[in-house]
């Protein structure tokens, strides 16, 4: 196990960036994503909307054009789902594209994304998105 800070900077750190590099980088995700203060936290010792915090800021880590984020809010309460929901938004707004899967219509419908669905790997919908409420 691995605490949120390591987990964050091993991303970077497997590809030899520097360590001063390393320590900013890791500081800014942290930071982003509001959890600078449980940076030594462990997983067992932060909620599950902390835990998918980490794992998003160590997502970013690279500066992607694209996230692909595999229902990110799934076993979350719905406090944790409106403020990972909020980041990817943020996170949106910075120029990353967001690709979200979800069986959650609900959350879909309230941040009024756009939508493509699928069943049994074909297309069957694409509805366009609108300003979300």
């Amino acid at each position: 196990d691995k605490t949120a800070w390591e987990n964050v900077a091993f991303a970077l750190y497997v590809c030899g960036y520097p360590k001063k590099y390393i320590r900013q980088r890791t500081g800014e995700l942290l930071s982003q994503v509001g959890l600078l203060h449980k940076a030594r936290a462990y997983p067992l010792e932060l909620s599950g909307g902390e835990q998918q915090r980490v794992a998003i800021a160590r997502a970013l880590v690279h500066s992607p054009l694209l996230l692909l984020a595999d229902e990110p809010t799934g076993n979350l309460d719905p406090n944790s789902i409106d403020e990972i929901m909020e980041l990817l938004i943020e996170i949106n707004s910075q120029g990353t594209a967001i690709l979200m899967a979800t069986h959650n219509i609900e959350l879909v419908e309230r941040f009024g994304f756009r939508v493509i669905e699928l069943a049994e790997g074909r297309l069957i919908g694409d509805r366009p998105g609108r300003k979300p409420k």
